[in-house]
């Protein structure tokens, strides 16, 4: 199944912590969808119109200015409801589905990325009188057991030692610090990007408190191994310190540190994130090689001499594991980095992630010219900006035309994830329900039909699979910002109608208004607004499957 390490690593997802809700709460939520989809029934030939939700809305405090949703009947795109449906939203992570179509039309599914080793000089006595070049290929999905084979063909030439340079080439696309400079850049999902990446660009921040002493450690880890690293350093911050987290970023001084409060009270671990993704990724292949009895020089970035030779690949999966990945866990640097390659592949050249953004946004508008693309702007391929803006009607057009398409015998049904809108709360069920250490996602049979092994059948005119034949069946790709919420997918409605639907919700005001008061990142509680614009949306989307 998937790669090596994958099962922890792969979970760095949404961007606001999981609010669970005390059950009287749910059931005052649910007696308010009851109500509202008694005795509803559009008229036939009707006009779109509002579904009726300005109860829900008063009752749980939310601005129907803020609100846009759009419900598409799949065969023939007429539009059966609508509120707001050509307004400018942040689809935050939504937005990835558009990535994924992006990705599987212009790479395929069966594209994989390229990691290469190699050497330039000859080897004398166990030294290589040359240069040893690690090569990114744009693998989203690039672990440290991934090294084991390259430094395995070292050692079969008999180097031990590199006389030369270790340089790191990470040139297909231009690294960048962070996904969003404008986003909390100590948060693990909003790490640095580039062609050389390893294992999601993170480390792992361990603390363990004995008596009054208290151990950190840093490391680069997945589930089988844990490479000490010391081109970032971890420890205990001075007496006095106070942070939101328990832990503080401490930059300027040439190596950046990490420190951990000294009032923690007991052993604890976070994700921080990687910014010199690729120094970082050379520089654990520099210390996995040395506990293989390899010794190499500090990496270095460098272009890939002329005459150097292959000494090892590693390929990734095929592209649409690494799509039903980031799809399932919402991963923002997979993504990233997915779009990246894609970019580069159209535009022939290196893009940063603005440039990126905007030829994302150029390819959805050359491939679909008969849409109205007023107020389309893609700042990013994962949705961690709130820059990016796009319609209801927009991304429910981009979804009714990918609908059945195939990619090795699998459409975005099957490679999206199933929601329940239950009454109340309706939990998600996707990004949030992350890996825990030692699982496994799940392989692709328990997620749709269809062959893994990649294949050249995109295109129209495929049938829709068995999976979407039984009614009150959602799928589709979540995206949670500060004070935005969004799902844009597929249903299958009480009556088996499909439906192609976009729900955004998005408060600036609210927004605004939690900054100024300090909660920017602080744990949301209940009564907050992440929680309520959830019931929300749950019942536009119940609404829509019970009325259509």
């Amino acid at each position: 199944m998937g790669s090596p390490g994958v099962r922890s690593a792969r979970a760095v997802a949404g961007n606001e912590p999981v609010v669970r809700q005390p059950w009287g709460i749910g059931a005052v939520a649910a007696a308010g969808l009851v109500a509202l989809t008694a005795g509803v029934a559009p008229a036939a030939g009707a006009a779109p119109a509002s579904l009726g939700l300005e109860d829900l809305f008063e009752r749980f405090r939310i601005d129907g200015r803020s609100v846009g949703y759009v419900a598409l009947d799949a065969a023939t795109g007429v539009v059966l409801t609508a509120r707001n449906p050509d307004g400018a939203f942040v689809p935050a992570s939504a937005i990835k589905a558009a990535t994924a179509i992006m990705a599987l039309e212009v790479l395929g599914p069966a594209h994989r990325a390229v990691t290469r080793l190699y050497t330039s000089g000859a080897v004398e006595g166990g030294v290589l009188n040359g240069d040893l070049i690690l090569v990114g290929g744009g693998d989203p999905e690039l672990y440290t057991e991934h090294y084991l084979p390259m430094i395995r063909a070292l050692k079969a030439q008999g180097i031990r030692r590199i006389g030369g340079r270790f340089l790191f080439d990470d040139s297909l696309f231009p690294e960048s610090r962070t996904v969003n400079a404008a986003h909390d850049r100590d948060v693990s999902y909003n790490a640095g990007i580039g062609a050389l990446s390893l294992n999601f660009n993170r480390l792992r921040l361990n603390w363990q408190r004995s008596g009054k002493s208290l151990q950190v450690r840093i490391d680069s880890r997945t589930d089988k191994l844990s490479v000490p690293v010391d081109i970032v350093t971890a420890g205990v911050a001075p007496a006095g310190t106070q942070a939101p987290r328990g832990v503080v970023r401490v930059a300027g001084g040439g190596t950046p540190r990490w420190t951990v409060v000294p009032t923690a009270k007991r052993t604890g671990a976070m994700w921080v994130p990687v910014k010199r993704v690729g120094l970082m990724a050379a520089h654990v292949f520099q210390r996995l090689a040395a506990k293989r009895g390899i010794v190499l020089p500090d990496p270095a970035r460098g272009a890939l001499p002329a005459g150097a030779a292959v000494v090892a690949v590693h390929r990734s999966e095929p592209l649409i594991e690494a799509v039903r990945h980031f799809l399932k866990y919402s991963n923002n640097v997979a993504t990233e980095i997915v779009g990246l390659a894609t970019t580069h592949r159209m535009a022939g050249k290196p893009l940063d992630l603005a440039q990126s953004g905007r030829a994302m946004a150029d390819w959805w508008r050359r491939r679909l010219p008969d849409g109205d693309w007023t107020g389309l702007r893609i700042a990013n391929h994962s949705g961690l900006s709130r820059e990016t803006r796009i319609s209801p009607r927009q991304m429910a057009v981009f979804l009714r035309w990918a609908r059945n398409r195939a990619y090795a015998g699998r459409r975005l049904w099957d490679l999206l994830q199933p929601y329940r809108a239950g009454t109340g709360t309706g939990r998600k069920q996707t990004a949030r329900r992350q890996p825990q250490a030692g699982e496994r996602p799940a392989p692709p049979s328990a997620q749709g039909s269809g062959s893994r092994t990649g294949g050249k059948d995109r295109g129209a005119g495929a049938r829709p699979g068995p999976a979407r034949s039984a009614a009150m069946q959602v799928r589709g790709k979540t995206g949670t910002l500060n004070h935005a919420r969004s799902l844009a997918g597929y249903m299958v409605t009480r009556s088996k109608r499909e439906v192609v639907f976009a729900v955004f919700l998005d408060d600036g005001r609210a927004r605004r208004a939690a900054v100024e008061a300090g909660r920017r990142y602080r744990q949301l509680k209940p009564a907050r607004w992440a929680w309520r614009s959830r019931v929300v949306l749950n019942g536009i989307v119940r609404k829509i499957m019970l009325e259509f």
